[in-house]
């Protein structure tokens, strides 16, 4: 059986420009990831010519590097004769026939990744049904940047604990490690994107287990909802509801809702201890 290996962060990049070259009013896209300072465009997708290939870009230079330094995309109608930016760049996009040019920044959990770029070789209007679609193309992007850098990171900070055995602490961390694995896949709007998160979290939790002293006696006669479970385990961080209700995008009295009927089935007396017959039942990591 032939195994589908995941696409890499250039690919993603690589078919961002594709959506954008297709589906917007843009004949040209192109970009690149980030590495230190600067930018290597190496992702194309209507391009004329070769000139664009390899170009660095570097914070505050140029359209994208403009972008980079303030995080928020930048366009101009007319590249060639604009006064808002500098020109370092002027031979490979002008040679390329680039008019007019839009340069979004792409974020990722706070953190600047990497830069794409929707260009025209005619002028275009710098309006929301022309930059729209584009800017929700480079938000999806940085939305699965960000949820691969965070699997990642969890993924190697549980096989180091696992490798070495686990003390009380670490257990207890790890447990906190999938709650907030839950939560991030309850914050995540894109609903593949949020059931790959889930998934993820299942899968890890078969292997990163952490054993009650006590083993679940009781788990097939409770069933908790998802939504349930995520409140349990905002709950289990010590996160008000408030907090709980911000995070999953829900009303304070709809957490209220949730923790009440979790409580019951449970047969829990306070939150906390509802959290502790959870995790017993194997119902929490």
């Amino acid at each position: 059986m032939t195994q589908i290996s995941e696409p890499s962060d250039f690919d993603l990049i690589q078919q961002a420009t594709r959506e954008i070259a297709a589906g917007t009013g843009f004949s040209l896209s192109f970009g690149g990831l980030i590495s230190g300072t600067e930018l290597t465009v190496d992702a194309f997708s209507g391009a004329r010519t070769g000139r664009l290939d390899g170009l660095r870009v570097r914070k505050e230079r140029g359209l994208g590097g403009l972008a980079m330094a303030q995080r928020s995309p930048r366009f101009t109608r007319d590249y060639e004769h604009s006064p808002q930016i500098t020109h370092d760049y002027d031979g490979p996009v002008l040679g390329e026939g680039v008019v007019s040019l839009l340069a979004i920044p792409i974020v990722a959990s706070g953190r600047l990744r990497g830069l794409i770029y929707a260009g025209s070789h005619t002028l275009v209007m710098p309006d929301g049904v022309a930059s729209g679609p584009v800017v929700a193309i480079a938000s999806a992007l940085g939305n699965e940047l960000a949820i691969r850098d965070e699997v990642t990171r969890r993924m190697v900070a549980l096989r180091s604990r696992k490798s070495g055995g686990m003390s009380p602490a670490a257990e207890e961390h790890v447990r906190e490690q999938f709650a907030q694995l839950r939560q991030l896949a309850a914050d995540v709007s894109d609903r593949d994107a949020r059931q790959k998160l889930r998934d993820i979290g299942r899968d890890l939790a078969n292997v990163f287990r952490v054993q009650d002293a006590d083993p679940p006696t009781h788990q097939a006669t409770v069933r908790l909802s998802p939504r349930e479970t995520d409140v349990l385990s905002c709950v289990a961080l010590g996160y008000s509801n408030a907090r709980t209700a911000a995070l999953l995008s829900l009303t304070e009295q709809t957490v209220k809702g949730y923790l009440s009927s979790a409580m019951k089935k449970l047969d829990a007396s306070s939150r906390f201890a509802a959290v502790a017959t959870a995790r017993k039942l194997g119902l929490l990591p």
